[in-house]
Formats: structure tokens, C-alpha cells, sequence
């Protein structure tokens, strides 16, 4: 008994140490963060992908006001547009600095969803834990590693300062000010224009609000402004839908892909199972379930992923709801409302037949697996407080040791980048710079340059010239001026149809570069 005793003893005294070790001048909140940044840094050696160029065309070619409206795959992209145009104004054509932005912010909502774990739970270690595991996991870097779901990132951090402000005053009840709501519906605004997941957020906040009643002296006050703010993104997707005439983003093509997901119920409520399925088993198992050192096969992820949700997450759910109060039970319910709409809104949406599933697409699966962290460790909590308290002594050790020895792992599965995609658009890029280059360079003597038009691929698709004409985009994006050295530049194209769409684009700088000419002629 006393051996038994001494070992207990040196295990308690060594855990003690490494604790104190490993806390020194570093509080909790912010190991979560460091984790995040070890595992994602990599993220900032990527580069332009497919449709990064088309932003960065857009913003380029046209006038800002004009460039904010512009929609793309049905969602709405104002803020995410002034970023793009207020970095290639600041940096130029510089993916580091949009890599960079959307690391900072991403460990930014790392810091603020320990803010939020912590306040609902009153358990640091858990939030820690929560805050890690969902800054480490795999699916958040393909969103950090692509610049044209970046907006993805930017609404997901607007939610959490959202969320947070809505714990935080719960907790100390006091009249929110004018102010305050103000910059809510500010930032549920950035969101919604942010990426489509941020609108379906925007869409039920009233809701989750309404049911999860996290202040009651103020609570109509609450449901009013956020409904309000519900409403005016209903009003501003449809305006903007209707204004524009892109035939890959009009309001026509998002309403009919929305009716054949209402018409095939069972085939969208199925969708639905999968890619909460995946969103929840890829939260809580990481590399395991995805990444470079997946033990899945990538075409066995949306089955295997089904199985661990029914076995393990939705058992988990059910006896952390059993074990609650009625009033954390009304919380949890609440906040399932937000990752539901946000992974109903994607399955409607690409019900119209795009390929692949978006379960098993790694960038829908970023805002929608923070909110289920959350829920994830208020399950947690409600059954740790029913351990022993001598238990709860040992979480900021367990998190710790537990930190120490996922690391490696999470490192090593990371899925930053499809490095044949990149590196083949990196060349072509470079290639038709190149082409530029030597044209301009080539025009000793002349009056003007003259250089052959020739298609650049910016879409997973298929090559659209209507969104990106060729060299002569790549010309605006890095260019400032259609004149070079005094020389006016002109680009010849060989479609009749890209140059008449070109000069129906008054005041961008494109209708004044393409010129039609046969096939051969120069």
C-alpha cells in the first residue's frame, strides 16, 4: 500500500511540474493559439488558385463600387471584395499578404472561441482543448490555404465576436448598449457578405437567439434586431442577384438549383446526415479521419464519417442532453440551429448537381465545426461536473499531455495544398507573365504593342472568358496603366463574342485592350 502510495505520489508530483513548466509566462488561453499557429504556418508558402485570379481581375478592372456588388458562385462577396482590393492597393499582386490576413484572423477566432468555452464551461482547460482541437484540424487550413474562401474565415471570425459579446453580457447582466447591437449587425452584415455559410448564420440568429434566451430582460429587444438584420440580408442577396447579369451567378440559376433540392427531400435531408456527419467525426478525430495521414480512404471518408457520427457523436449528444439542465439543454439546441443552417444552406445550394459532395469538400467545413466545438465541450462539461472534484484538479496537465502528443500528429496531417494544383497554375502563371514580358519588351519601334490573346484557366470547370480573358486579364491585374512606356497596349482576341462582352463593360479597363482579329492575323 505505502509503493502504491509513493508512485501516485511522484506520478501527481511530476504532472504538477510539467504543468508549471509549461505555464510559465504563458497563460492558458494562449497555447490553443500558439498550437493553431505551429500546425497552419505552413499555409503561408501557397499561392494564387483558380478563381483567386478572378477577384483579383475584378478588383482590378473595375470600379471598386462596381467590384463589391459583384456575387460569385451565389454568394454575396462585399467585404470579402474590400479586402481583396484593399490588399492588392496596399501589397500588389501578393499572396502572403492574403495568406498572412487569413492566418492572423483565424487564430484570432482560435483566441475567441477559448473566450467563449471558457465563460459558458467555467473550465479553462476544456476551453483550451476545444479551442485547439478545432484550430488544429484539418479542414481549417484548406480554407486558410485558398484565397477565394478566405471570406469563409472573415465571417466565421465576425460570428465568434458575436457569440462572444452574447456570453459575455449573459453572464453579467447589464443593458446592451445601442452601440453595441449596432456592431452586431455590422458584423452579422460582414458575414453574410462574407461567404454564403455567413448568410445562412445571419439568416437564424433571431432564432437560436429567441430559443436560447441568453439575456430574458431584454430578450424581445434582441429577437427585433436581429430579425431586422435577418431581413435586410434577404433584401440585399436578392437586389443583388437581381442586378446582376453573370449567367453563373444570377438569381435564376441559385433559385432553380434551390428547387430541385426542395424537390428531391430525401436525397437533400441525406446530403444533410452526410456532411454533418463529416463536420462533426472530422472535428473530433482530425488526421485521423482526414489529411495526409488519414487512416480513411478520401472515397470511404462520407461512410465512415456516417458511421462514427451515429456510434459515437449523436450517442454523445443525447447523454450530454440527458445529464443537463433544461436550461443547458436549451443552449446546446440553440446553437445547433447554426451549424445546421449553415450545412443546409450548402446542401440546397449545390443540389443543382456540382461536383463533388460538398461532405466531403474540406471548405465547408470550417464556421459550422467551431460552433460544434463549442457544443462538443458543454457536453464535456455537464459530465465532468459530474466526476469526482479531485478529477477536475488534473485538466490543464491532461490538456498539456494531451497537447504534446497530438502536435506531431496534427502537423503531420495537415492538407494545406494540392501541391500538383498549385505548382501547375504557378507555371502557367509565370509562363504567361513571361509572354507579357517579351511582348512589351519586343516593341522597340513600334506605336503601339499588339500582343496574341490567349486563355489563362481560372476555373475548376472549365476556362470561362467571360470571367477571365486570358492574358489580358493578367495585364490589368498586374499592370497599373494600359500604356507602357507611352505605348498603348492592345490585346487580340479571336473571339468576336469576348470583345463585344469586353466593350459592353463600360468604364473598365478591359473594353479598351481587346481588339478582334481573324484567326493567324496580328
Amino acid at each position: 500500500m505505502q509503493v502504491t502510495q509513493n508512485n501516485t505520489n511522484k506520478f501527481t508530483l511530476i504532472f504538477s511540474r510539467l504543468k508549471n513548466f509549461l505555464t510559465i509566462g504563458m497563460p492558458l488561453a494562449w497555447w490553443p493559439v500558439i498550437a493553431a499557429l505551429l500546425v497552419n504556418v505552413e499555409v503561408l508558402s501557397n499561392d494564387f488558385l483558380l478563381g483567386d485570379y478572378i477577384h483579383l481581375y475584378n478588383v482590378s478592372n473595375l470600379p471598386f463600387v462596381d467590384a463589391i456588388r459583384v456575387p460569385f458562385g451565389g454568394h454575396l462577396l462585399h467585404s470579402f471584395t474590400t479586402v481583396v482590393w484593399l490588399l492588392k492597393s496596399l501589397f500588389g499582386v501578393n499572396p502572403f499578404a492574403f495568406l498572412f490576413l487569413a492566418l492572423i484572423l483565424h487564430l484570432a477566432s482560435v483566441r475567441l472561441l477559448f473566450e467563449i468555452i471558457s465563460r459558458m464551461t467555467a473550465k479553462e482547460s476544456l476551453a483550451a482543448f476545444g479551442a485547439t482541437l478545432w484550430g488544429m484540424s484539418p479542414f481549417a487550413i484548406r480554407n486558410l490555404g485558398w484565397i477565394s474562401v478566405h471570406g469563409h474565415v472573415y465571417a466565421t471570425a465576425a460570428i465568434l465576436w458575436v457569440l462572444l459579446d452574447i456570453v459575455r453580457y449573459s453572464q453579467t447582466p447589464a443593458l446592451l448598449s445601442n452601440r453595441l447591437l449596432v456592431r452586431h449587425a455590422l458584423l452579422l452584415l460582414v458575414a453574410t457578405t462574407s461567404f454564403g455559410v455567413g448568410l445562412a448564420f445571419t439568416l437564424v440568429f433571431a432564432l437560436v437567439i429567441a430559443f436560447w434566451k441568453p439575456l430574458p430582460s431584454q430578450h424581445a429587444r434582441l429577437v427585433a434586431v436581429y430579425a431586422s438584420v435577418a431581413l435586410a440580408a434577404i433584401t440585399l442577396y436578392v437586389t443583388t442577384m437581381l442586378l446582376q447579369h453573370d449567367a453563373n451567378d444570377n438569381l435564376d440559376n441559385k433559385v432553380d438549383f434551390i428547387n430541385q433540392g426542395l424537390d428531391n427531400i430525401s436525397g437533400t435531408l441525406i446530403s444533410f446526415g452526410k456532411i454533418l456527419s463529416v463536420g462533426s467525426s472530422g472535428l473530433v478525430l482530425g488526421p485521423l479521419l482526414i489529411g495526409k495521414i488519414s487512416l480513411v480512404p478520401k472515397e470511404s471518408l462520407v461512410s465512415v464519417a456516417t458511421i462514427v457520427a451515429l456510434v459515437a457523436t449523436l450517442p454523445f449528444l443525447v447523454l450530454g442532453c440527458i445529464v443537463s439542465s433544461p436550461i443547458e439543454r436549451r443552449r446546446v439546441f440553440a446553437l445547433l440551429l447554426l451549424p445546421c443552417a449553415a450545412y443546409g444552406m450548402i446542401v440546397i445550394a449545390r443540389a443543382g448537381g456540382y461536383m463533388p459532395s460538398p461532405a466531403s469538400t474540406p471548405r465547408y467545413h470550417y464556421l459550422a465545426p467551431a460552433i460544434m466545438a463549442i457544443i462538443f465541450c458543454l457536453n464535456i462539461s455537464v459530465l465532468i461536473d459530474r466526476l469526482p472534484t479531485r478529477v477536475l484538479s488534473y485538466g490543464r496537465t491532461s490538456y498539456f499531455i494531451w497537447l504534446l502528443l497530438v502536435i506531431p500528429l496534427f502537423s503531420m496531417g495537415t492538407i494545406a495544398k494540392s501541391e500538383s494544383k498549385f505548382l501547375r497554375q504557378k507555371m502557367q502563371y509565370k509562363q504567361s507573365l513571361q509572354t507579357i514580358e517579351t511582348a512589351l519588351e519586343g516593341s522597340v519601334g513600334q506605336d503601339a504593342i499588339y500582343i496574341v490573346n490567349k486563355p489563362f484557366r481560372v476555373s475548376i470547370y472549365g476556362h470561362t472568358n467571360q470571367q477571365f480573358p486570358g492574358l489580358a486579364a493578367l495585364f490589368v491585374m498586374n499592370y497599373p496603366s494600359n500604356t507602357v512606356d507611352g505605348k498603348q497596349v492592345f490585346f487580340l482576341e479571336e473571339s468576336k463574342e469576348v470583345v463585344q462582352m469586353t466593350k459592353a463593360q463600360q468604364g473598365t479597363r478591359i473594353s479598351e485592350l481587346l481588339i478582334h482579329t481573324p484567326q493567324g492575323d496580328k
